[in-house]
């Protein structure tokens, strides 16, 4: 059985390259990837020991009876729990349960990823006495591996903190370090949420994202979502039983319509939904008349000399199931463009985990309804990048994310009508700041407080605050007495905890990991 345990830990590594599903946790490990193979280098690093454990599995398999677990009974992952307990993959706790929802640590990441690192070297002591002590703050049980990683370059000690969660960036990064990957250029980011990694980490994650090892999530990379045991079971059981078996397409959705002027481009978002909940945009695409637009990776180009109507359709395969979608594209000729303004209405809200600045479009002092009752287009345009394809919906306005990226963004909108209005925003990224603890903290009711300063911002007056969590709950902040933050500990989600504060018409950004 112990033989059996290390060969399928060994696996996680081939979750990660050929799943649809997202990073998740086990007891000492963890693994992600999407619905597409790796390239043949990648692997060639896991292929021996995948095929001995599926050959330790299954003759390990039909001589265990499955594990019972107090709080598994009604999990949508029982079944894979079960099975993976059987095999000894996973353990449960001394009082009964398997804490499916728990997450994953940073160690137990480690750990893992050191597994599929191809490396027999002793490690000798380290020759800095600073290092030795960051050394000995890591649990006994995974500082070998830890020693092995640091000299090898493939964690940074002083970045490391082993009892917080493994987040996808920070995994993402060993795992690429691991298979000797080597850093990509960033300057084409595929991810909206891109501008939170560092230029060295996205050098890595784009790595793998090229490998076909890593996707997003509709659009965005969520680096600092973290995953939990149920997940990571349900992947290694789906793995145990078939390699080739991956997650089914439940629905494609792309814009109904879109517009686009003779010989320019817009791109346009492909969701692609599996029956384990995941989602990527993964698809294959093809136009209806190329004579008409052509289609690339999502981008639609129009023809320079021809107007009408083109199907552009997006085709997601997965297993012995596919779904696909279609967008009717309209080409028309290049139209007087009407000038307009985007104004601030002085409305900020919060969405599915972001901020946003509700913006009206102007034109002779009439507001331009862009609900999708009146329009047949919306697209936005940073510099310039690609024209991003944005869906109307019931707002008759504009919110803008507030973590967007310092640019020009240019809005332009088709009315029922065929009037072409276009205006730019001319926008700056929240200013970061840092959160440094007093030392103070005090106790009101039973729940302790820390206190923080937030740079040398004096928080007794703002005009808008608001507190991300790393579960993408967003909480709205009020002015208080205090010039400084006082930090909620007790019951608090631990994890990167993002605060954007608005004061005197700028937008600030500070973060405080827990």
């Amino acid at each position: 059985m112990k033989k059996t345990l290390t060969l399928i830990l060994a696996l996680l590594l081939t979750m990660m390259l050929s799943t649809g599903t997202v990073l998740a946790k086990s007891d000492n490990g963890n693994g992600w990837g999407n619905n597409n193979k790796a390239s043949k280098q990648v692997q060639q690093k896991i292929k021996k020991s995948v095929q001995e454990a599926f050959k330790a599995y299954s003759q390990e398999k039909t001589s265990q009876s499955p594990s019972k677990f107090s709080d598994v009974h009604q999990h949508w992952a029982t079944r894979s729990i079960s099975d993976m307990a059987a095999i000894g993959l996973f353990k449960g706790y001394p009082d009964g349960t398997f804490k499916p929802n728990q997450e994953l640590t940073l160690v137990e990441a480690l750990s893992l990823v050191m597994r599929i690192y191809e490396d027999n070297d002793n490690t000798n002591n380290l020759e800095d006495p600073d290092e030795e002590e960051q050394l000995a703050r890591i649990p006994a049980w995974v500082r070998g591996d830890a020693k092995k990683a640091f000299k090898k370059g493939i964690i940074k000690l002083d970045r490391f903190h082993s009892g917080v969660q493994a987040s996808r960036a920070q995994t993402a990064v060993m795992i690429a370090k691991a298979l000797g990957l080597e850093p990509v250029d960033t300057s084409d980011m595929p991810f909206k949420d891109g501008w939170m990694l560092s230029k060295e980490d996205a050098g890595y994650i784009l790595a793998l994202y090229e490998e076909g090892v890593m996707v997003g999530s509709n659009g965005n990379f969520n680096p600092n979502k973290s995953i939990t045991r149920a997940e990571m079971a349900s992947m290694l059981e789906r793995l145990l039983n078939n390699s080739e078996v991956q997650s089914e397409v439940q629905s494609v959705r792309l814009p109904a319509t879109a517009t686009v002027e003779q010989g320019k481009s817009i791109t346009l978002k492909a969701v692609v939904k599996y029956a384990d909940g995941s989602t990527d945009s993964r698809v294959s695409w093809s136009s209806s008349n190329t004579q008409l637009a052509t289609v690339k990776n999502g981008r639609v180009t129009a023809a320079s000399n021809r107007t009408g109507t083109v199907t552009i359709t997006a085709v997601s395969t997965s297993g012995d199931t596919n779904k696909s979608d279609t967008c009717i594209v309209t080409i028309v000729e290049k139209q007087q463009v009407i000038e307009g303004t985007l104004s601030f209405t002085g409305n900020i809200g919060s969405h599915d985990g972001k901020v946003y600045q509700e913006y009206a479009l102007e034109v002779d002092d009439a507001n331009i309804n862009l609900a999708k009752t009146k329009v047949k287009s919306i697209t936005l345009q940073k510099d310039n990048s690609d024209v991003v394809q944005l869906s109307p919906n019931t707002d008759t306005t504009l919110w803008f994310d507030v973590q967007r990226v310092s640019g020009e963004y240019t809005l332009r909108v088709v009315d029922n009508n065929d009037k072409d209005y276009e205006a730019t925003l001319d926008w700056t990224a929240p200013v970061a700041v840092d959160a440094t603890a007093t030392g103070d903290n005090k106790v009101i009711d039973g729940i302790k407080y820390v206190e923080y300063e937030l740079g040398n911002l004096d928080l007794t007056a703002f005009t808008a605050m608001h507190q991300i969590k790393p579960d993408g709950q967003v909480v709205g902040l009020t002015v208080s007495s205090d010039d400084n933050l006082w930090f909620r500990t007790t019951s608090q989600i631990t994890g990167e905890h993002t605060f954007l504060i608005k004061k005197n018409g700028i937008w600030y950004s500070s973060e405080i990991d827990i």
